[in-house]
């Protein structure tokens, strides 16, 4: 067993210092120092500062940020993540949906962890007995996941998390497979529960299935994020980073009548884009796939391979900017709260004619600090 929080990524430093600045700003503004009419003038500029305040260092505070994968069960969200790491680890096709929350993480080291509901850890260290690059470290691989994530015993796992060599995943960025909606009550709860963790998301779309966007199903999860975003519970994502893969169009019967009708397959694409567009204001068209995810294969051309590159375009860019959002977001906002703190207590201070030299200190101590640890940012991304 190992204390995940002793594990350190390169970003760890500069989260830290983020945390650590949020902290000490809470302070100030709570303190006496800062006064009762100073907080009303700064309500005014930015409302409900201390519950925004609180909710930013919640999310900073969050060990995990990545990319998730959503969508309905059997829709193929295990098959993406497999192509999109070269590397089939994850049990995909009908009713092999993980009931858990499944993370990948880049590591030197080959290892699954598991975290149970109760907070309890456990990791399952296998760099010494396989190697994912081959087929067979693959099979080793699969087969331990599948009884952690299949298994009855996996209702006390809140995450498996899967740490082995992915070298486009930087920093602390992992791709996130969740549980399907349509599946069991418990496995959407688990999903939905870890929805405020996510920077971006790409949805999987099962064409077939009544065009994929059931009002009960897919919607539900883009009304949560709307949600969430509008409490500021996700700061740190952006909408129009959002891609959807429509996929399993092989299974949507061809039209061969030589009526000049639209064939099936046309309709239902027509309908899919209109209902995303409906569902997701912001949605960017380029962001909108359409392939059969099993057609592609290495070394093969054919239009789904295509699309799959085109995909890789737009996720990969993605990936890179996960991995300094969340530093770069919070000291945005750190940056204009503090500053609004600083005009005010100078205008007071100007307007009584008092030097109070040790607030005026304290002021520029904090605004040094958050120059000095966006400066360190600047140079990292």
């Amino acid at each position: 067993m190992e204390d995940r929080k002793s594990n350190k990524y390169p970003e760890d430093d500069e989260t830290g210092d983020v945390i650590a600045m949020y902290q000490t700003l809470e302070q100030f503004l709570k303190s006496e120092e800062f006064e009762e009419d100073l907080k009303k003038v700064l309500e005014k500029s930015n409302p409900k500062y201390l519950d925004i305040l609180e909710k930013r260092r919640r999310d900073i505070e969050r060990t995990d940020h990545g990319i998730v994968i959503a969508g309905e069960i059997s829709s193929g969200k295990s098959t993406l993540v497999n192509k999109i790491t070269g590397k089939k680890i994850l049990n995909s096709g009908n009713l092999e949906s993980p009931a858990t929350v499944c993370k990948l993480r880049n590591s030197d080291r080959v290892k699954i962890i598991v975290e149970h509901t109760s907070g309890k850890i456990e990791e399952i260290d296998l760099n010494d007995k396989c190697d994912p690059n081959t087929k067979e470290g693959q099979r080793i691989l699969k087969k331990t996941l599948k009884e952690l994530t299949s298994s009855e015993e996996n209702r006390s796992y809140r995450t498996v998390e899967i740490d082995l060599p992915i070298p486009f995943l930087k920093g602390n960025t992992m791709i996130v497979d969740t549980p399907g909606i349509g599946g069991s009550e418990e496995a959407t709860e688990k999903m939905m529960d870890y929805l405020p963790n996510a920077l971006s998301f790409v949805f999987v779309i099962n064409v077939s299935n009544a065009g994929g966007m059931q009002k009960d199903r897919l919607p539900e999860i883009l009304k949560k994020l709307i949600c969430l975003k509008l409490d500021d519970d996700m700061p740190c994502f952006d909408p129009k980073d959002v891609i959807f893969i429509t996929n399993k169009w092989d299974i949507i019967e061809e039209d061969d009548s030589d009526s000049e009708e639209e064939d099936q397959k046309t309709k239902t694409w027509k309908k899919t884009l209109s209902d995303i567009k409906s569902q997701w204001l912001k949605v960017d068209e380029r962001n909108i796939f359409r392939l059969n995810l099993k057609e592609v294969l290495p070394g093969k051309e054919n239009p789904s391979v295509e699309q799959f590159e085109e995909f890789q375009k737009v996720f990969m860019p993605c990936i890179e900017k996960a991995k300094h959002a969340r530093v770069t977001v919070h000291l945005s906002f750190l940056r204009e709260l503090l500053e609004n703190a600083a005009k005010n207590v100078n205008a007071r201070l100007q307007l009584d004619q008092q030097s109070e030299e040790s607030q005026i200190e304290l002021t520029n101590t904090h605004i040094k600090e958050l120059e000095e640890l966006k400066e360190k940012c600047s140079k990292l991304t």
